[in-house]
Parts: structure tokens; sequence; C-alpha cells
């Protein structure tokens, strides 16, 4: 599914062409929206609830990513 989504198809089009269920797709957003409602952050879940909702380009996902305010889990890398 991220592959297809990488290389341009929208959702409809990558879920047509995937025989397999792709974990996440259908849960992301309910996902996010309990990560919410508990003040937890999920910067990762919260692009791919974009990419997924057409929103957000792959390209722009990952420049969104990248370039992030260092969080904890970030120091000592």
């Amino acid at each position: 599914m991220g592959e297809r989504l990488g290389q341009g198809m929208t959702l409809a089009e990558a879920t047509a062409a995937t025989s397999q269920t792709a974990e996440g797709v259908k849960s992301s957003s309910s996902i996010l929206t309990l990560a919410r409602r508990h003040g937890v952050e999920m910067p990762i879940t919260e692009v791919v609830v974009a990419v997924l909702n057409g929103t957000v380009t792959v390209t722009q996902a990952a420049t969104m990513l990248m370039t992030r305010t260092p969080k904890p889990e970030r120091y000592g890398i």
C-alpha cells in the first residue's frame, strides 16, 4: 500500500490494486482520534492519516516528519 501511495496513486487506486489487507488504512483515523482525546502526540500517525485522506502528498509527508522539532525520543541519536 505504501509503495503504491508513494508512486502517486490515490487511496482508492492503491486499494483496488492491492489484493491483501493493509494494516492501518482503516484504523489510523480512529487511532489518531483516540490519541488526541488523551493528549498523546503521534506525528507519524497524523501524517499517515493526511496522506490517506489525500490532503498531503508523500513528498510533503516526508518533509513534515524529517523537519519537525526534535522530541525526547530522538535525543542521543
